[in-house]
């Protein structure tokens, strides 16, 4: 981190002798003077400017003697500027960027109980009244003509030429500084800003509280009791979450319908047959499914499909021929070949038709991350429980943990072993989720689950005004609520909305704008996502499609176009979030990375690499991975990690304002 920053200047002295209190100023103490850990101990700021008197009472004099209404003026907006929070930076002192993580720390320290930064100062922080983040993909560093190697903010001033024209929101408005920012991740990997800053990491006190609050509730391994099954299924919001295909039942607790796509099929009501079979805890009857997968011109495609019983017992190992002409076996994972499938007549209508004479809608199916093996199989089904979903990948949501390391960490097992071009064997997976299914059941919910490091930031906060509330027993409450907004394209509850008080999906950025400025005023934070500059830069593929689906190649000429209309865009859309915001927000706008294609695809043909390289002898690999290769994918990461920020605090509105 950056040093801390020298001391901010001193306030003025009143001449004569006088005293603020002279004047019905309030009276500040010498304690109240002196500045928290990380605070300026005074008002000035590049954002709020304090209105102090010069040269004593000289400029208040003429020859005809004092003009008390303009001192008096003057010392109304001293007052006002001790109300209204501002910054002040050090923007010498740097010695490496600020990251994503210090923007969230920064943000847990203005409306929650985050300690003071070390980058840069906030004086009357009590006094901000809400935080809105907003994170814009696609603003690089050489937008706001910020190099490489730069570590320090670069300083606004009004006639700076490096900065694009159409961005005159920050001039407008007296941002004061544009930060180089550090994106997550490392040397050849970039991870998800939003994952970064939405996530708050815990003490070593609070990870103890949370681990002695879940003995205590009585939902852990200490229990002694063997859960209930049906506490395991995933709910009608994991199936959404998850990507799921949706059975009537599930979209019936919607309150959605959709219609049954062509060659799909969904499970029915049980028969006497369908209810034979080993019933677990008196009442369910539990398959494992797990389907291997082929590639064809149009995707992936079923190829084999096992079902096993709650003993482990094989009752369904069919394999299928594929609707299409198959392009990749992918033998080295399916253990599917040529020789295989040769001679099978078995269709995917012919297992749709086996498998719900086999599975009712009342039958549990276990398996791991099953949405994908629903898919293929083009069938909807109610009642799941998902391995994937149960059991947590050691760094947290949203990752999901791979099946052979839950095996090898949870039952001691080695499965999936590659070994010439056997490749995977659903039956051997299938059997595995059933066993991680009743170890779970034997453990409690909380087993399988890494010991929590980090806490959602949106239930920090809440837990930090809670905390707040309570120690302010016999004194006046704060006005923090601890709630919090989130405001992003598709369905932001899936990954990071979860604590949100309230949750707005988007389809545009006009929408996103619609929803800060509804929710801003109610809430102590909001997070938003703008993307129709990322989508113009092309940092997501299939939105640079054509009409007719194919890839769209846009000249030079109409790419600068097209950033700079967005550029426009995106200015008009922040003054107007800023237009409808009440003084003393704090509004932090971030880039969270930078322009991440080139490490993508570097890193694309060094997976490509390894894969050869376990199956083909040398001479066959086709992707060639050396040195130069590894050193490019590290400076293809140092770019996508180069990302930009810049904060903003609104003002007291101006005396002719008021």
């Amino acid at each position: 981190m950056p040093p801390a920053l020298a001391t901010a200047d001193q306030k003025p002295k009143a001449s004569h002798g006088e005293s603020d209190s002279d004047h019905n100023t309030p009276h500040v103490s010498k304690k109240s003077k002196t500045s928290h850990a990380g605070e300026s101990s005074s008002g000035s700021s590049a954002i709020v400017t304090n209105a102090t008197a010069k040269n004593g009472e000289s400029e208040n004099m003429e020859s005809d003697g004092f003009e008390f209404p303009k001192r008096r003026k003057q010392r109304k907006e001293k007052r006002k500027s001790r109300m209204f929070p501002s910054i002040s930076v050090d923007s010498d002192s740097f010695k490496e960027r600020i990251s994503v993580a210090d923007l969230r720390d920064l943000t847990l320290y203005i409306i929650g109980d985050g300690i003071a930064p070390k980058w840069l100062s906030i004086n009357n922080r009590l006094a901000v009244a809400h935080v809105a983040v907003i994170l814009v993909p696609g603003l690089t560093p050489d937008l706001f003509g910020i190099s490489e190697d730069q570590l320090s903010p670069m300083k606004i001033t009004p006639d700076n030429p490096s900065i694009r024209s159409e961005l005159s929101f920050l001039r407008t408005h007296n941002v004061p500084y544009v930060w180089p920012t550090r994106a997550p991740g490392d040397r050849t990997k970039l991870y998800s800003p939003s994952t970064t800053f939405l996530n708050a990491p815990l003490s070593k006190a609070e990870k103890k509280n949370i681990e002695r609050m879940e003995r205590s509730s009585g939902a852990g391994s200490d229990s002694g009791a063997i859960l209930p099954l049906d506490s395991l299924l995933m709910t009608a919001d994991n199936f959404v979450a998850c990507d799921y295909p949706l059975h009537s039942d599930i979209l019936a607790q919607l309150n959605d319908e959709q219609p049954l796509p062509e060659g799909w099929v969904e499970t029915g009501n049980p028969s006497l047959e369908k209810n034979s079979g080993v019933l677990v805890q008196g009442k369910y009857r539990v398959l494992g499914l797990d389907c291997e997968m082929v590639m064809t011109a149009n995707g992936s495609a079923l190829a084999r499909v096992t079902v096993v019983d709650w003993n482990l017992q094989t009752i369904l190992d069919q394999l299928v021929l594929p609707d299409e002409p198959v392009t990749d076996f992918l033998t080295r994972y399916s253990g599917i070949t040529a020789k295989l499938l040769e001679g099978i007549t078995t269709t995917v209508s012919d297992i749709q038709e086996k498998l719900t004479q086999l599975i009712s809608k009342e039958d549990i199916l276990t398996g791991h991350s099953l949405e994908n093996d629903l898919r293929v199989l083009r069938i909807r089904h109610p009642r799941v429980i998902d391995t994937a979903v149960i059991y947590s990948h050691a760094r947290g949501h949203p990752l999901k943990p791979a099946l052979k390391y839950l095996a090898n960490r949870f039952l001691n097992k080695d499965i999936q072993k590659q070994t010439g071009n056997t490749g995977h064997d659903s039956a051997e997976d299938a059997r595995t989720c059933i066993e991680l299914v009743k170890k779970k059941l034997e453990k409690g919910l909380d087993f399988g689950k890494p010991l929590q490091s980090t806490e959602p930031l949106l239930r920090r906060l809440a837990r930090a005004s809670e905390a707040s509330h309570a120690a302010a027993i016999g004194a006046e409450r704060g006005t923090r609520t601890g709630t919090g907004a989130v405001v992003d394209y598709g369905n932001p509850a899936q990954w990071h909305g979860t604590d949100a008080r309230t949750i707005v999906c988007c389809k545009n950025d006009d929408e996103v704008v619609a929803g800060i400025k509804e929710n801003a005023r109610r809430h102590d934070f909001v997070w938003a996502r703008m993307r129709e500059l990322e989508f113009a830069r092309g940092w997501v593929p299939q939105h640079n499609l054509g009409n007719d689906g194919s890839t769209k190649e846009l000249t030079d000429e109409e790419k600068d176009a097209a950033v700079s209309n967005c550029l426009s865009n995106l200015n008009a859309r922040l003054n107007a979030i800023w237009e409808s915001l009440p003084p003393t927000t704090i509004v932090i706008v971030l880039s969270g990375s930078g322009d991440p294609r080139e490490m993508s695809r570097l890193n694309a043909l060094r997976l490509h690499f390894h894969e050869e390289f376990k199956s083909k002898k040398w001479d066959d690999i086709t992707t060639p991975w050396t040195d130069v290769e590894e050193q490019q994918l590290i400076e293809a990461t140092k770019v996508a990690r180069s990302g930009v920020s810049f904060i903003a605090i609104k003002p007291a509105p101006t005396s002719d304002d008021e």
